[in-house]
């Protein structure tokens, strides 16, 4: 059963500008310390740092529900190693995707980024499957 999907595209050139230009605290608002240390581990850090933002905002629309009071940027990790990407929920995050997770089953986050000079991408599917 599908709850959720949310698609977002973005430019990696903003995300570059955000990076030199914010730095270290747009960086520590929106990102958790493990994402920092995925994203600046690779060859473009702006390019991953463009994935995982592109995958945070395909996370709220997958759970309905927008950057809130409730569900702010860093209840989400977009966690990549190479080409894999996977999410991890917390907080305001984990509440909402209990609240929209029908009884009896689980929920699984599916992600998918990809990006490359210009644009990155992100789609998060939300499903439920039958608890074992």
């Amino acid at each position: 059963m599908i709850l959720g999907v949310g698609v977002d595209l973005c430019q990696v050139e903003r995300i570059r500008r955000s990076l030199k230009g914010l730095g270290d605290d747009w960086i520590n608002e929106l990102f958790t310390a493990e994402e920092r240390r995925l994203c600046q581990r690779g060859a473009d850090h702006a390019l991953l740092f463009a994935r995982a933002f592109c995958g945070k905002e395909a996370c709220f629309k997958a759970l309905g529900t927008g950057i809130t009071d409730e569900v702010g940027w860093r209840d989400i990790e977009i966690l990549q190693s190479g080409s894999f990407a996977s999410a991890r929920l917390s907080g305001g995050a984990l509440a909402r995707l209990r609240e929209i997770t029908p009884t009896g089953l689980t929920p699984v986050v599916h992600v998918a980024c990809a990006g490359g000079a210009e644009l990155a991408q992100a789609i998060v599917t939300i499903s439920a499957v039958p608890s074992s």
